[in-house]
């Protein structure tokens, strides 16, 4: 007994452990199981194929810091190198060229030209003022106002305005000998002051202002250059007034001669702008560009500091270097190792997630395969990325280095394993791309923290995306919110405001682009993983639209043709190679014109009663082809695309309506045998029956599938009106229908082959066969009852259940 109750309770620990799920088995079996190792192989692969697409190869200097910016890291060298600085090579050479002395051309026409003037005025005068020995010398002093006169009549004129009465001054007090004299010295100290050269005090050159020396190279007339000390207007007046204070001359006389020299006192320096630049040029090739040399180990650019010109020279010769190095050619480094380290911590940090998650992705490896195939494409583009930065282009144009990291295209990989997969691969998904994000860019919490937001926006607009419109929607939402981080980041920063704007429109344009490659990434991973997303069946072929529903209460047997046609034109497209979408899609809405008078149409004719029996048949076909207009008109209205309108537009092509036509026809018939019954009626002539008045406007069918549709639509109507159903008698059909119009000419608009149109027909043959297939015949019900002496009797029919009726 004990034995038997001890065996229960083992029996009973073992169903436990085995409903939880931990049964004790061999740790090798568990281990090694088939499934086990392909999920191990492929979580392996997975995390290697993202460390090597993220940080194989990876600059350590990608962290991507621009010129004028906070730089929030701190970037070292890793290896040693040498680069000649422009920067400081070109201040060096500017140094330069503010000591070479100026160029300047010493013109002395001006003092020539005074000189001449000033010796033959004195000697004019002179005799102009000469009076006799004996004159008295109250007489012979000479007035202001005979100089005036004399210069007023004087052939030269007075082109330097001298004073008459400065001349006057130094004639009398010196005397007539002297004032030849006294003249001449005064014109050679100013000689002397012209050939030391004047310059002008307003000139660019700036000599005043003490950036430059003050030794200028002047030219001779004799076209040698001598290195002199040049002077100033103010500088070469007063060493000419100073010069003149040392004639022996009363000092009224020295103030005349020294207004009187003055007025020709003015620069003769011209610059020599070709001649400086060549000495310039010439002292510029004498200096050795400027060579830096950067230790191993050393920070190049330092953390919360703004990045200046030298920095970011420095920054730039330093991504030159490790690209040019072949020991970092595939950045297997210590950096690569740390970085490699946290991908498998943030990948077993997944795995372990899934497993204890319910996710269908944990048993699924085909779901996993396709979740880490758009992870690593994801990994892929933002590679590409950091490598455009890394770039020539990039280095010559400082713009882009600012924009790389706002073209992070971090919402693709998110936003497609949501729609596919679900909402919670898509938020772990989100937190690895963004982190890997982050380590690529020198493990900034700037870029973990806007690539975490931007993704979990972008998902959360995918979680019930039913067209794919909503993908651009919600892609360019995603870049607003990047955008608007971004603008906060660099206000932070102080960044220019051009440059806050470019980004606002990167991040824009990069969440709008995203979410078109997305449009068109998907069809592609659906066929690649086999893969069908609701975007994809539910975009038109919902039969909740808008435009279905209406007509499914409007007019029923309609939308019900509808469906019957759409199945036979689906299939048929299939069978030839053609877009059975296409045709599922148009046929749902070839015939939406009916909704306008659906009870001129027999399919929605519920009460029996055919309005066309009180119509005119030309009246009867009217309404009949109207409802082609009208639903290209309510298309429009519900901006359905054209090729469904080019559908409903060519569905039935120019083809005739029969069953008025022929109406048309019997009733001009019979209205001609009732006139020939009276004879002595007057003769009426009868209008004969216009067939372009009982035929569509067209056009016809124009491409493959609205020929399918059309071939389609005629048989699914004319199969209502078979009597008995057989695979002969559709064939039949079938073949009346094809013959009619190609005789017709309805299909000649088409690019169609008989053997298409053969596959054609046996696709109608086989979906038709399906669709009108006979039922049994269910039993009555009645059956006969023995009575008590052997007879039988009847009993009433039963009532039919509705099980019995149910088809």
């Amino acid at each position: 007994m004990n034995l038997f109750k001890k065996s229960k309770k083992k029996q009973a620990e073992a169903e436990r452990q085995r409903r939880r799920g931990t049964s004790r088995k061999p740790l090798l079996t568990a281990l090694f199981t088939r499934n086990t190792l392909v999920s191990f192989l492929l979580y392996l692969s997975f995390g290697v194929a993202a460390t090597l697409i993220a940080f194989a190869g990876l600059s350590p200097a990608s962290p991507l810091v621009q010129q004028d910016q906070m730089s929030r890291i701190r970037i070292t060298a890793e290896i040693p190198f040498t680069y000649v600085s422009d920067i400081r090579t070109r201040q060096l050479l500017d140094d330069v060229s503010k000591r070479v002395p100026p160029v300047f051309r010493l013109d002395l026409a001006p003092y020539r030209n005074f000189r001449s003037y000033m010796e033959q005025l004195s000697i004019d005068l002179a005799d102009f003022a000469a009076v006799p020995e004996n004159t008295p010398e109250n007489l012979a002093r000479l007035e202001e106002s005979e100089v005036q006169a004399f210069l007023n009549e004087y052939a030269p004129g007075n082109p330097y305005n001298l004073r008459p009465s400065d001349l006057a001054t130094m004639y009398n007090q010196v005397g007539p000998a002297r004032f030849q004299a006294v003249v001449n010295e005064g014109l050679i100290i100013m000689g002397e002051i012209f050939r030391k050269g004047i310059y002008q005090e307003e000139s660019a050159l700036n000599i005043s202002s003490g950036s430059r020396l003050t030794l200028f190279n002047v030219e001779d007339e004799l076209g040698d250059l001598q290195e002199v000390q040049i002077l100033s207007e103010e500088e070469g007046q007063r060493a000419l007034r100073i010069q003149l204070l040392a004639l022996d001359i009363p000092r009224e006389s020295t103030v005349a001669i020294v207004r009187i020299l003055r007025a020709a006192l003015i620069p003769n320096l011209v610059f020599d702008a070709e001649r400086t630049q060549s000495y310039i040029q010439t002292a510029q090739k004498q200096i050795d560009p400027i060579k830096i040399s950067v230790r191993e180990g050393e920070t190049i650019v330092e953390p919360n500091s703004r990045v200046n010109a030298f920095d970011y020279e420095k920054l730039t010769a330093y991504r030159v270097a490790l690209r040019d190095s072949q020991s970092a050619e595939f950045g297997f480094n210590e950096l690569f190792y740390e970085h490699a380290l946290l991908t498998f911590i943030l990948v077993m940090g997944a795995i372990f997630f899934l497993k204890t998650s319910r996710s269908l992705i944990r048993k699924d490896l085909r779901l996993f395969s396709l979740s880490g195939a758009i992870i690593l494409f994801n990994l892929l583009l933002m590679r590409l990325v950091i490598e455009l930065g890394d770039g020539v282009i990039a280095e010559s144009t400082p713009v882009i280095l600012h924009l790389i990291p706002y073209f992070m295209p971090v919402i693709i990989g998110p936003m497609i394993i949501t729609i596919l997969v679900g909402i919670g691969p898509g938020i772990l998904s989100v937190l690895l791309i963004s982190s890997i994000n982050a380590m690529m860019q020198g493990n900034s919490l700037s870029v973990l923290l806007l690539s975490q937001l931007v993704g979990l926006v972008a998902i959360s607009y995918c979680r019930k995306i039913q067209v794919r419109a909503s993908l651009i929607r919600a892609g360019f939402v995603a870049g607003a919110v990047m955008a608007v981080g971004a603008t906060l980041f660099e206000i932070r920063d102080d960044q220019a405001f051009t440059t806050v704007i470019y980004q606002i429109l990167t991040c824009m344009g990069t969440g709008v682009i995203s979410g078109m490659l997305i449009v068109g990434l998907l069809p592609v991973l659906e066929h690649i993983f086999k893969y069908t997303t609701d975007i994809t069946l539910l975009e038109l072929t919902d039969y909740n639209h808008q435009l279905l529903r209406k007509m499914q209460i409007e007019a029923p047997g309609s939308y019900h043709h509808s469906l019957m046609v759409a199945n036979l034109s689906e299939n048929a497209a299939a069978a030839i190679g053609a877009n059975p979408l296409i045709c599922r899609v148009c046929s749902l809405f070839h015939d939406i014109g009916k909704m306008t008078k659906p009870d001129y149409f027999v399919e929605n004719q519920r009460t029996g009663i055919n309005p066309h029996m009180e119509t005119n048949p030309s009246m009867s076909a009217l309404i009949i082809k109207s409802h082609v207009k009208e639903g290209i008109q309510m298309a429009k209205e519900y901006k359905l695309p054209t090729i469904i309108q080019d559908v409903i537009q060519q569905h039935h092509g120019t083809s005739l309506i029969q069953y008025f036509y022929y109406k048309a026809l019997q009733k001009q018939e019979s209205e001609g045998l009732a006139e020939k019954e009276y004879a002595n009626a007057p003769g009426i002539e009868l209008d004969e029956v216009n067939e372009a008045t009982y035929r569509y406007e067209g056009p016809v069918p124009q491409f493959t599938e609205s020929a399918i549709i059309m071939l389609a639509d005629c048989v699914e109507a004319a199969s209502r009106s078979l009597k008995k159903v057989s695979p002969q008698s559709i064939e039949e059909l079938i073949d009346n229908i094809f013959m009619s119009r190609m005789q017709d000419r309805q299909l000649d608009a088409t690019p169609l082959t008989f053997k298409q149109l053969n596959r054609v027909k046996e696709s109608f043959s086989f979906t038709l066969l399906n669709m009108l297939h006979a039922r049994i015949e269910y039993p009555d019900g009645k059956r006969k009852k023995r009575s008590a002496n052997g007879t039988t009797r009847k009993r009433p029919a039963a009532k039919e259940s509705a099980g019995d009726t149910a088809d």
